[in-house]
């Protein structure tokens, strides 16, 4: 009777060995992954990831995200912010810098005017103080040849100002409208890292 109890009982044993439910796996971490509570962390093969709101996405559904994927992410939004606010004031920039242009031609204009009349004078001078005899001709015509190669010189220089910011100005122009095309790329390549780092099974 006892060899037959100790029988029964191995064999209630095995049986609840062979029904018994296996252990449920713990699941798989990575990015995509449904979680519930915003903010846990956990770590998983050497990787942090994060529960929340994928900022790349507009599905509100909390899911692990990696600590990368997050900070791709979010570089890549701040870079989105800071291009438009830099693409509204280039924009701005346009206009004023199209009428710094207009006036600086309009005083190139006038100051090369200037110079063409006064290097007349000078040359007009100039002849007269070579056709002057006496020293007390010469004197004055002297004192005006010095005075209008001053005037000359002051005049081409002021012209060469004028030609630099002008210069400056369309170069500061040329950035004005092409920098915006080169943001809009740069945002796009930051995006498409940020959504390869944020993929799914990642």
């Amino acid at each position: 009777m006892r060899k037959l109890t100790t029988i029964s009982m191995a064999l209630i044993v095995a049986g609840g060995v062979m029904i018994a439910a296996p252990a449920t796996a713990a699941p798989t971490i990575s990015n995509g992954v449904a979680c519930k509570k915003s903010g846990a962390t956990i770590s998983q093969s050497g990787f942090k990831y994060k529960c929340g709101t994928n900022p790349l996405s507009t599905n509100k559904k909390l899911t692990w995200l990696s600590i990368d994927c997050l900070t791709s992410a979010n570089a890549y939004l701040k870079a989105a912010k800071d291009a438009a606010e830099i693409t509204i004031k280039l924009a701005a920039q346009i206009p004023v810098i199209d009428l710094g242009i207009t006036n600086e031609k309009a005083d190139l204009v006038l100051t090369q005017a200037k110079l063409t009349e006064t290097q007349a004078k000078l040359t007009e001078t100039q002849a007269k103080l070579t056709a002057a005899k006496l020293d007390v001709e010469k004197k004055p015509l002297t004192a005006a040849v010095a005075s209008w190669t001053a005037a000359v010189r002051a005049y081409t220089s002021k012209i060469n100002a004028i030609t630099l910011s002008i210069k400056k100005l369309e170069s500061s122009r040329s950035t004005a409208t092409s920098q915006p095309a080169l943001l809009k790329a740069d945002i796009a390549n930051t995006k498409e890292n940020a959504r390869l780092i944020c993929s799914n099974g990642f």
